[in-house]
């Protein structure tokens, strides 16, 4: 199995599980490495939430369980950054500061908006609001772009109340062009999200068309995650991603 190169545990605002947990059932799974990817987006605008980590507790914790469980799998001590407009000097610093294993860039913000939550959506619609992300992300890409991957490219089409399951990726395919194209250039790598399984698509983060035409313009990178936040789903879906791998003929990056 591929080793999960996504997932969050209590050290991210959004999860309460216990990183060690996550080892344990990467371990069963018989992967050899495991890749926590904690989130940190600066200038959240969401009250109440702060996706902030406490670095010196993360660093101590897992670089412990990296000594415990060095016999049975490799720990990675990653992060997935938030792209934000107006953050870009802020993550510069913190990619320079700290000795990351690997990072994954992720657009969680649109016009100052979560698209998770209804009232970004009363307030664009759908074609609107795909638009709106797309650009941002290439924007902000153009911006900052330390980063190894980018993390689940269509991330909004999982919170569309419209439930998109069968969205037209060539609706917005210059835009998505754009990103691929400057992934490209930049030696960022696609990440091959599995999460969207567990809403109930048919498709991984990107869709498949998008995988599809990363590979037609000469991409061949991949990362794969699940974006897990509890250790149930670490590896969540990982034959949909192998059998993406083999049809596009791409190279699974790890450490």
């Amino acid at each position: 199995m591929y080793s999960d190169y996504h997932v969050h545990s209590r050290f991210s605002f959004d999860s309460d599980e216990n990183p060690e947990e996550i080892i344990k059932q990467a371990i069963v799974l018989g992967m050899k490495q495991i890749c926590f990817t904690e989130h940190q987006d600066y200038d959240w605008p969401v009250a109440g939430e702060t996706p902030l980590l406490d670095f010196k507790d993360y660093f101590s914790e897992l670089n412990r369980l990296r000594d415990k469980y060095h016999n049975s799998i490799e720990i990675f001590i990653g992060m997935e950054l938030g792209l934000k407009t107006g953050t870009e000097a802020l993550c510069r610093k913190l990619v320079d500061t700290y000795p990351f294993d690997f990072i994954i860039g992720s657009c969680h913000i649109v016009d100052e908006m979560d698209p998770y939550y209804p009232d970004f959506w009363e307030c664009h619609g759908s074609r609107k609001a795909f638009e709106l992300y797309f650009s941002t992300l290439y924007n902000t890409l153009k911006a900052f772009h330390q980063i190894d991957a980018v993390g689940h490219l269509d991330y909004i089409v999982r919170y569309n109340p419209n439930r998109s399951f069968h969205y037209s990726v060539s609706d917005y395919q210059d835009m998505i062009d754009a990103v691929l194209k400057l992934m490209i250039e930049k030696d960022i790598k696609l990440e091959i999200n599995t999460s969207n399984l567990i809403c109930g698509f048919d498709f991984p983060n990107p869709h498949t068309d998008i995988i599809r035409r990363y590979r037609e313009l000469g991409g061949r990178k991949v990362t794969i995650g699940s974006d897990a936040h509890k250790a149930a789903h670490v590896g969540y879906a990982f034959e949909t991603a192998e059998n993406l791998v083999r049809r596009f003929d791409l190279t699974v990056y790890t450490k």
